[in-house]
């Protein structure tokens, strides 16, 4: 396929997807904060780093007090190395939490443009770059079919 084949799939597939946009933005709405919201992990996250620094405070006591008494060192280090692997284990759960947080809020960012970029959109008869970028995110072509990949997540069969 030439360019202007591809700029005619990119018309034919954008309004059909504009024929859908009352559709396309109202299930955006109803699902946008199950998809992209980050209420539940930043809570999630606030409170692994409550958990962290309560952590943190208890082998720091526990140190402090090994220095001052004289502990069974078996058992220091047995409750020692339960602590580390506590805080460990909220540490890594931590950074999977921020990730997902960045991860959310980066895809929401996009589908908020797409979707602004769709409201504004209607039935098109040529070829424009920012549209095109604004909405697709990748063009699919096989022998038996060709289709056009939104950045919502929609596919349309030109």
């Amino acid at each position: 396929m030439d360019e202007d084949e591809i700029k005619q799939l990119f018309i034919k597939a954008t309004n059909q997807l504009v024929e859908m946009k009352a559709e396309v933005m109202e299930n955006y709405s109803e699902m946008k904060e199950v998809l992209f919201g980050t209420t539940q992990l930043e809570a999630e996250q606030e409170s692994l780093e409550n958990e962290l620094n309560e952590v943190a405070g208890l082998i720091e006591d526990y140190i402090n007090e090994n220095v001052r008494v004289s502990l069974d060192q078996a058992e220091y280090e047995k409750r020692y190395n339960a602590l580390v692997a506590r805080f460990d284990k909220a540490n890594t759960r931590l950074k999977e939490v921020k990730q997902e947080v960045v991860e959310r809020q980066a895809k929401g960012q996009q589908m908020e443009l797409f979707m602004g970029k769709l409201e504004k959109v209607g039935i098109i008869d040529k070829f424009d770059d920012d549209l095109f970028l604004g909405l697709v995110d990748v063009i699919e072509i096989s022998r038996d079919k060709k289709v056009v990949k939104f950045k919502d997540g929609s596919e349309v069969e030109v």
